[in-house]
């Protein structure tokens, strides 16, 4: 009896260790877990890579989606950047053409103008004006005339050396001036030596177109001479130092001045 009941008091204690049936279902289910563990990280690490790759695919695809996006705005833009090129460069042959013809259309209006001019002049080259020439009812300016270059300048006078006379329009008060056109530049110079024992505010000058009247003030206004003057159908000017220059209607004049020419 008490025998068994040692048996019995054993068994009971026995109860709470392990057996090793126990110990070798645990180890199976360990080595199942580590065998899950490992097939999930291959088939983590196979997801991954086939996500890498399926991503890098669509950045490949969507990079070469802007690149080729891309080249064409080149294409274009090079292209529309070419025909802009041609077009400007047709411009500025355009622009070429133009300044080239105004100039030469401004050269050959300066040219028409400086030949106008002297013309003009040269028709002038025996005339007199007269300034302050005293008027008066139903008025014979020839036989005047010729009577007042008898009188003050002891000038004989015939008939046929005063082509023609009369007086032209005039801003400034007092009497019009007289043009009187002589026969020949002779009869004038003449006249013109003598002019200088006028008595009387008339006064005897030559008859000196528009535009050369402009550029004798043009020349006075710049202070580089001390006198100006016409001479022969030219306009001339002479420096402080002595320099003698003919001008014309378009000379730079400060130019020709520093220059000596």
């Amino acid at each position: 009896m008490n025998f068994q009941k040692d048996i019995d008091e054993i068994k009971i204690k026995l109860e709470g260790v392990t057996r090793r049936e126990d110990l070798d279902r645990v180890t199976k289910d360990l080595i199942k877990t580590s065998d899950l563990e490992q097939v999930v990280t291959l088939i983590v690490k196979k997801l991954m890579n086939e996500f890498e790759i399926t991503v890098q695919k669509k950045i490949d695809e969507k990079v070469e989606e802007v690149k080729n996006e891309m080249q064409e705005k080149f294409d274009a833009l090079t292209i529309e950047n070419e025909d802009l090129k041609n077009k400007i460069q047709a411009i500025q042959y355009s622009n070429t053409t133009i300044r080239r013809d105004l100039n030469e259309t401004s050269r050959l209006s300066r040219q028409a103008d400086i030949s106008s001019n002297y013309n003009e002049q040269y028709s002038r080259k025996n005339n007199i004006k007269i300034i302050n020439f005293p008027r008066k009812d139903k008025q014979d300016l020839r036989k005047d005339f010729m009577e007042t270059v008898k009188k003050e300048l002891n000038v004989q006078l015939e008939d046929r050396d005063v082509v023609a006379i009369h007086r032209i329009p005039s801003q400034k008060t007092g009497p019009y001036p007289v043009i009187v056109k002589l026969f020949s530049s002779d009869v004038k110079r003449q006249i013109m030596r003598c002019r200088k024992e006028l008595t009387s505010k008339i006064r005897f000058v030559d008859d000196v177109t528009q535009r050369n009247m402009s550029l004798i003030e043009r020349l006075r206004k710049t202070d580089e001479f001390e006198s100006v003057w016409y001479f022969n159908c030219g306009i001339y000017g002479r420096t402080p130092a002595g320099l003698q220059l003919k001008f014309g209607l378009y000379d730079d004049i400060h130019y020709r001045v520093q220059q000596g020419k």
